[in-house]
Order: structure tokens, then sequence, then C-alpha cells
């Protein structure tokens, strides 16, 4: 039976249909996750948003390493004093790992920070509009409401700052070194990065469940990220349990290096943290007045 041909369907169910949101039957942790994720997954794949965001990834990402790799060293043949710079663009190492060493490094620090600013709003601004609040007055687990937000901006943050352009960065290092790259080590450091950046996605939206403003959520998360890349220079401790040197660890496992215990540790502590927010998170909203 459609909303259609229903003749007593109530104005907010056809509101939700307009949306793209249909309140699901029955019970369940898991109640209403279908509709509410596919929802948020639209958001991301069936609006401009995802084309923007593949643009804005691929400039700042494909585009930086495109100038080391073919830019920088094309202009030293117009400038000659540029060829000092040019040569020792990656000292000591081959190209191909320094161009993914570099790309490695700029997509934990800018893409921690798109996936915060990403992120921050899914759980504060749904609960400011009161679109929080109408959407679990249906058949719909608070559980679940929580899991589609973590799970759509891990999805999409998968594919558009990792995925797509460490592809494209193989494609590029073929062209600039007509080398190929070993396809498991390299996705299992970028599969890495990606723990990394979950790691702040889950934070974000804890941090959005525990307060009901913008600024708590982004200070705390740029604090961490921050602070840490601070603090590890006085106290390398840290390094056991924040991921402040992914892009290392990533670099390492694609060369196939043994990782040192400290590195091993920021691993299982990056994905432990991870599931630990996740699970303050659930049980916070539990309990949250909507």
């Amino acid at each position: 039976m459609t909303v259609q041909t229903h003749p007593h369907v109530s104005r907010d169910l056809r509101l939700a249909a307009r949306q793209g949101l249909l309140p699901a039957r029955g019970g369940g942790w898991l109640a209403g996750f279908g509709n509410m994720f596919a929802k948020e997954l639209g958001e991301w794949f069936r609006t401009r948003r995802w084309l923007w965001q593949l643009l804005i990834w691929l400039i700042i990402l494909n585009g930086f390493v495109a100038f080391l790799l073919f830019g920088l060293p094309a202009l030293a043949t117009i400038y000659p004093e540029l060829k000092p710079d040019a040569e020792g663009i990656f000292p000591g190492l081959p190209p191909e790992v320094g161009a993914t060493y570099m790309y490695f490094s700029i997509v934990v620090m800018t893409g921690t920070l798109g996936a915060i600013i990403l992120a921050q709003d899914e759980i504060i601004q749904e609960k400011q509009s009161g679109t929080a609040a109408w959407i679990l007055s249906k058949p719909a687990a608070r559980q679940a409401f929580i899991l589609t937000k973590l799970l759509s901006n891990a999805i999409g943050v998968l594919v558009f700052i990792v995925a797509i352009p460490g592809l494209i960065l193989l494609g590029e290092i073929f062209l600039a070194t007509h080398k190929v790259q070993s396809l498991a080590p390299f996705l299992a450091g970028v599969g890495l990065v990606w723990l990394a950046l979950f790691f702040y996605i889950s934070m974000v939206i804890m941090l959005g469940v525990l307060f009901e403003s913008r600024g708590p959520v982004l200070g705390i998360a740029f604090g961490v990220m921050f602070g840490g890349m601070i603090l590890r220079n006085y106290i390398p401790q840290i390094l056991y349990v924040l991921p402040l040197s992914m892009e290392s660890i990533a670099l390492m496992v694609v060369q196939g290096m043994p990782l040192p215990a400290m590195f091993i540790s920021q691993v299982i502590a990056t994905a432990v943290l991870s599931v630990v927010f996740l699970l303050v998170a659930l049980w916070r909203f539990q309990h949250v007045e909507l």
C-alpha cells in the first residue's frame, strides 16, 4: 500500500514522502534504519553535493600532487633557478614514494578538517530545527538515527576524500614514473587514512549529541587535532592513543615495513576510541530530551 493509494494518509506522512523519508513500521533498535539511511546517502549522492565534494578534493589533493610531479619540473625547464627546488621535492625518496607520502600527509590534514566540518551539523542542526524530534516521533529508533548519520558521513568521506583521489594518485604516479604501485598495500594504507578520518567523524557525532551548539563541537574536535599535533612534540606517548602519525603509518604499510609498537598501538587505539565514541553517542542520545 502506498502513500498515494491509502485514503487516510496523514499530512506529516505525505510531507515525509516528499522528502524521501517514510516512517517504518515495527520496532527494535534499528527501526527505520533503511529509510533514514537512504535519505542520508541521498544527500551525498543524489544532490549536487557529490559534484562539489569531488571537485574540491580532486583540486586540493590531486591538484597539489600533480603540481609537484609535473608542474614544478615543467617550470624548472623554463626558469632554471627553480631547478634545485624541483629536484629537492622529495629529498631522499623515489618520486613514487614521495608522492604517496605527500598525498597521505595532505589527506590526513585537510581531510580531517573536511570531515569535522562536514559532520559538525549532522546532529546539532537536526536538534535545533526540530527535525530530530519529528523523525523520532515516528516508528524510528534513536540508535538507527545516530548510525545513519555516522555511516553516511563515513561513506561520503571514504568515496570523495580518500578512495577516488587515491585511485587518481596511482594514475599520476604511473604517468610521472611509469611504475605501477602494488594495489593491496596501497589500499591498506588508504584504509588507515580513512580510519583516522572516521575517528574524527565518530567524535563529532558524539559531541553533537552531548552539546547543543556548534562551538563546543568544533572547539573540542579541532583542539584534539591541533592540540595533539603540538603535544606530540613534548609528550610523544600521546602517539600511542591518538591518530597523529597515520600518514607515516600508512606509508610504512604501503612500503611493507614493520610497524613499531607505538604505531601498532595507535592504530588499535584509534579503532577502539572510534567505537567508544559511537557507544557514548548511542547511550546518551537515548536520554536526550528533544
